[in-house]
């Protein structure tokens, strides 16, 4: 009689060959998971919105101008003497003009030499202590907004905003 050994039905090297598989297919699920979760909480991957959104999104009011920006548009930077008693201080600032409409009115360029005489002109009637404080500035604001929209003999000024501000 011969003698028969019995063969595994697999090899030790063919076990570790499939446990290796396995794990390899699980650590691409797991990135993939963990990437695609990533995505989606930064925001880069749109949230589906239910067909009851859209209906609801579109019976919401629109507001007239008040959240919408316009366009934007910068003013050469300005220096002017402050009407303080020594006439020693002076400002420096850069004014960025935002519009209600989403583009800079066709007259913006023809009626710069008017807006910037009446700004300079505002600019060297402050003294220091009145534009020093947030509500100053608030208040110059305010004026600057007044004096453009009547250049326009319309309301086109939006909003002022100083990108740079310097007393000295």
């Amino acid at each position: 009689m011969a003698e028969e050994t019995p063969q595994p039905a697999e090899t030790p090297a063919g076990a570790k060959e499939g446990k290796g598989k396995l794990f390899l297919i699980v650590g691409l699920v797991v990135v993939l998971v963990v990437g695609g979760g990533a995505a989606w909480f930064l925001g880069l991957i749109p949230q589906g919105h239910k067909a009851g959104d859209a209906a609801e999104a579109k019976e919401e009011p629109v507001l007239e101008g008040k959240d919408r920006t316009g366009a934007v548009q910068g003013l050469d930077p300005f220096i002017a003497n402050l009407a303080d008693d020594d006439g020693k201080r002076y400002l420096r600032t850069t004014v960025q003009v935002e519009f209600f409409d989403a583009k800079t009115p066709e007259d913006f360029n023809r009626h710069q030499p008017q807006i910037r005489d009446l700004l300079l002109t505002l600019f060297t009637s402050k003294a220091f202590a009145e534009i020093r404080t947030p509500q100053g500035k608030a208040l110059l604001r305010e004026e600057i907004i007044n004096r453009m929209n009547r250049v326009f003999h319309r309301d086109v000024v939006k909003a002022v905003y100083f990108t740079e501000f310097i007393v000295q």
